[in-house]
């Protein structure tokens, strides 16, 4: 198995922290950024051992709304966006699992209780 890099873009919504997949089209959510980022992975985790077991492609982009917003933030970081005022607060991270995480994640057979 290959170790596994995802894209995620962080921000607020409703009063909570939104972590969004842009590959997989996944979110967590939570009070801090650090608990949202957390639920991704957990669900991200239950997605790949779900496709294993289905033998299918858990990879489905996130809609093109969310992708832009990953390059927006980008670029407001660089620098090179248009306007800062009015921007609400975003991030963006990567999130990695290495060759035998992800060989671990392939292993758990996911289960409904």
């Amino acid at each position: 198995m290959q170790a596994l890099r995802l894209r995620a873009i962080i921000y607020p919504e409703d009063g909570l922290w939104v972590a969004h997949a842009l590959e997989m089209d996944l979110i967590g959510t939570g009070a801090t950024e650090a608990a949202a980022l957390r639920e991704l992975r957990s669900n991200v985790e239950a997605q790949l051992s779900f496709a294993k077991q289905e033998k299918i492609n858990p990879f489905h982009p996130a809609p093109l709304e969310i992708q832009k917003l990953w390059d927006e933030t980008n670029l407001a970081v660089l620098g090179m966006a248009r306007s800062r005022m009015n921007a609400p607060a975003r991030s963006t991270r990567f999130l990695e699992w290495t060759d035998v995480q992800v060989a671990r994640i392939g292993s758990n057979v996911f289960q409904c209780a």
